[in-house]
Order: C-alpha cells, then sequence, then structure tokens
C-alpha cells in the first residue's frame, strides 16, 4: 500500500507547526509535503524538513497526493485550495473561505462529522471559538434541546499569528518590569496588559466578524438555523487558551445532576473534560495548554434570572491553536484515514 501523502499549507505559522506535531502522531507512516509563502527549511522532530513556496503547487508539473491541512488566510485559501482539489488531495481548510459555503460541511468532530464522507473532499474547520462551545451543547442539544444562549468570549493573543502574539510577549516583557501600579506603560490599543474588544471588522449592525463567525457557525453545525444566539468576543493578555462565558437556555427544563450526567459521560460528551461544582477550579485558560485536545467545561451553575428552571451558566475553555484548530482538522481527517492515535480519531 502506498504511504499517504500529506500536504501542510501554512506549515511554519502556530497553528502549522501544531499540525505538523498531530500529522506525525496521527499518520506516523505518511510523507510530509510543507509549504509555506517561500522557500526555507524548519526542524520537525529534530530532524530539518523543506519547506515549499506554495506557489510551486501552481506549476504543471506538481505532484498529487492524498490530504491536505490549509492554514492560511482567506486570499491564500481561495487561491490554493481548489488546486489541492485538482491535484487529487482531500482538504481541510482552517480559513473562512468556504465556512458559509452551503455546498462545503462545516464540521466540529465529536459534534457533526457525520458528514464526512467518501464522496466529500473539502471540508472547512470553524472558528476556534465555536469548536469546543459546540462540543459542549450538542450533548446537551441531543438529551434536553436548545433555545437560546449568549456568549462571552475572552480570547488568547496567540489567536492573531505569530508576529502579534511575539509583539505581546515583547511589550509584556517591558511593561510588566516598570513600577508602574495602573499599567500606563501599555498601549491602551495593544494587548499587553490590556483587554480590547476583538479586532475583527463590524458590520452595519455594530458586530464584529468574530462575533458573527460564532453566531453563524454554532447555527450550521448544531443544525439549528434557528438558533437563537448572540456572542461579544473581546481579546485579553493570555498567550494560549480561549474562555468563554456562557448563558444557555434549554428547551426544556433539566435539574443541574442531569446537566452535569450528560457532559461528564465521555460517550455523551466526546473531547469533553467536565469538572463538576460551580467553583471553577482547575478551569482557566492556562489550564487548557496542559489538557490541550478537549473542550474544559464547569461553573455549571443555575440561571436565577430564569423562574422556569430551564436556563444555566456554565464556562468552556479551549486551547486554540490545538483543539480549536489543528486537533479538530486532523480528527475530521480521520474520517478518510483512520488515525493511528485513537486520541485524534472519531468514529466511522
Amino acid at each position: 500500500m502506498a504511504r499517504l501523502r500529506i500536504g501542510i499549507l501554512g506549515a511554519t505559522g502556530l497553528v502549522g507547526r501544531e499540525t505538523i506535531d498531530l500529522v506525525l502522531r496521527a499518520w506516523p507512516d505518511a510523507s510530509l509535503v510543507l509549504y509555506a509563502s517561500r522557500d526555507q527549511s524548519m526542524t520537525v522532530a529534530g530532524k530539518d524538513h523543506p519547506v515549499l513556496a506554495a506557489a510551486r503547487l501552481e506549476e504543471s508539473g506538481a505532484a498529487r497526493g492524498d490530504l491536505a491541512f490549509v492554514a492560511l488566510d482567506d486570499d491564500q485559501s481561495k487561491r490554493y485550495v481548489p488546486r489541492l482539489l485538482e491535484l487529487g488531495y482531500r482538504v481541510v481548510d482552517k480559513s473562512n473561505t468556504y465556512r458559509a459555503d452551503p455546498n462545503v460541511p462545516l464540521v466540529a468532530a465529536g459534534v457533526n462529522d457525520d458528514l464526512v464522507g467518501e464522496a466529500v473532499h473539502l471540508v472547512a474547520n470553524p472558528n476556534c471559538t465555536t469548536i469546543p462551545l459546540t462540543l459542549a451543547l450538542e450533548p446537551l442539544r441531543r438529551k434536553f434541546g436548545l433555545a437560546s444562549a449568549t456568549v462571552a468570549t475572552y480570547q488568547a493573543v496567540s489567536g492573531a499569528g505569530v508576529a502579534t502574539l511575539d509583539q505581546f510577549l515583547a511589550d509584556s516583557r517591558e511593561g510588566y518590569a516598570a513600577p508602574d501600579r495602573l499599567g500606563l506603560c501599555f498601549d491602551e490599543a495593544r494587548y499587553a496588559g490590556n483587554t480590547v474588544p476583538h479586532n475583527g471588522s463590524t458590520d452595519v449592525s455594530g458586530f464584529s466578524s468574530e462575533e458573527r463567525k460564532l453566531v453563524f457557525e454554532s447555527r450550521k453545525i448544531l443544525r439549528l438555523p434557528g438558533f437563537a444566539v448572540s456572542a461579544q468576543c473581546c481579546r485579553v493578555p493570555v498567550a494560549v487558551g480561549h474562555y468563554e462565558n456562557v448563558w444557555l437556555t434549554l428547551a426544556e427544563k433539566a435539574p443541574l445532576e442531569a446537566i452535569s450526567a450528560v457532559l461528564g459521560d465521555a460517550k455523551e460528551a466526546p473531547f469533553v473534560r467536565f469538572f463538576p461544582g460551580a467553583s471553577g477550579d482547575g478551569l482557566s485558560a492556562v489550564s487548557c495548554v496542559h489538557d490541550r485536545d478537549r473542550a474544559l467545561v464547569g461553573r455549571l451553575r443555575a440561571d436565577e434570572r430564569d423562574p422556569s428552571g430551564r436556563s444555566v451558566c456554565l464556562t468552556v475553555v479551549g486551547d486554540n491553536l490545538r483543539l480549536g484548530a489543528a486537533t479538530n482538522a486532523v480528527r475530521i481527517a480521520s474520517r478518510w484515514y483512520p488515525a493511528a492515535d485513537p486520541d485524534l480519531g472519531v468514529g466511522r
């Protein structure tokens, strides 16, 4: 049997590097072909690997392949995904380019990966806040139904890319070295020592593109086009780890014990780690970088504003580079090519 040929576009970026590590776990015998903006080299698992300019894919003699992960911006995805499909690759695209396309499945593994069949050659990977959110909501949808949700996100700086993360780290080192208890040394428009609205472009209603992604994508993934969901998103001075507070109304009343039982059952709630109780101990942004491939869910409590007893508050946390991007993409691809590591696979 021929070795699986796997291409990774955007290999030198934060998500690309995580994808490489996971691909080596999932398909250790695969042949890797790495692409970035220019020809270069990078060290992977202690070995130097060539990295090709993505433009080489457009050459007439470009090699065919089996599976490709695309971690590029929207414009570059539009340029290269069609070419990858021409070359025979099955593609998981991590940009926003195809998420709204009704002909392209938008998939959170463990929620709606049943959409990834043999006839499917292109799948869109959701946004890094949508994946952990839908992993927490889908088990509750199946058991109790969902009526509405309000979500506040506190998103890590790494979601803006490696250059922005490095600038944040440098600004933090410099700023926190100053004996300034107010933080006046920090730039009010930058991330270090700061909390700011998410800088996605706003639409005519004033909501940002990040907020609209969470609303649209959760409806599509949960297969609830009428789901009443709203979001407010911000950036916080954290390197890795997106944190979400959720005010959720179920379709039917359910005691907290029943909700906890569902979220704490690995079969009912795959890729979820549930923290019982309302204190939130062990549930932080830093916690998720020690448990990178699951949604951490907890701080479950009744929303006392709702006399019907259908509303609860809970917290969802996920590593935005892994669970929110690379891990989900690899789990999607395991529907086509079973993964050697069971934690990176989903049932077929």
